[in-house]
């Protein structure tokens, strides 16, 4: 595999993790939206709930108040617990991902290596043999040349 398709593969695991952190913020924004949404209403129907009652019995109010409490919380920890769930789901999926991509990663760049190794060994032998055969060139051709500084 060369460089350009790594670097593709690096740029899509980019976008995906782009993608991931948007829809993780559009699922927290939309999550947040749901909880005050859902306070708003549970607020509002409390209010009523206790001015109708409050003539009636402020202890069944009270009763009353203190079970809708303790269901809003047990909602909201639900869905903390939820969320933190499938928050560790996709952190985890992410995780795993990248371990996979980095392994693989690693194991281009060790072929790549190894290429480039077995490479430099090929051109070692050739530079080796194009350089005695250069020698053995310039001694033939020495061989037809006169002595120097001697009688013709």
């Amino acid at each position: 595999m060369n460089r350009s398709d790594l670097a593709g593969r690096i740029v899509t695991v980019e976008h995906r993790m782009d993608s991931i952190e948007r829809r993780w913020d559009a699922s927290f924004a939309a999550f947040t939206t749901q909880i005050l949404q859902s306070n708003r209403e549970t607020r509002e129907e409390i209010l009523a709930t206790l001015r109708g009652e409050m003539e009636v019995s402020g202890g069944t109010l009270r009763g009353e108040m203190e079970v809708l409490g303790e269901n809003l919380r047990g909602e909201m920890q639900t869905l903390g617990a939820n969320l933190r769930g499938e928050m560790q789901t996709l952190g985890a999926s992410l995780r795993d991902e990248m371990h996979t991509l980095h392994g693989i990663t690693v194991r281009r760049f060790e072929k790549l290596e190894t290429a480039l190794a077995e490479g430099d060994d090929e051109t070692r032998r050739f530079m080796k043999i194009l350089h005695e055969d250069t020698l053995s060139r310039i001694a033939l051709l020495g061989e037809g040349w006169p002595p120097r500084g001697g009688a013709v």
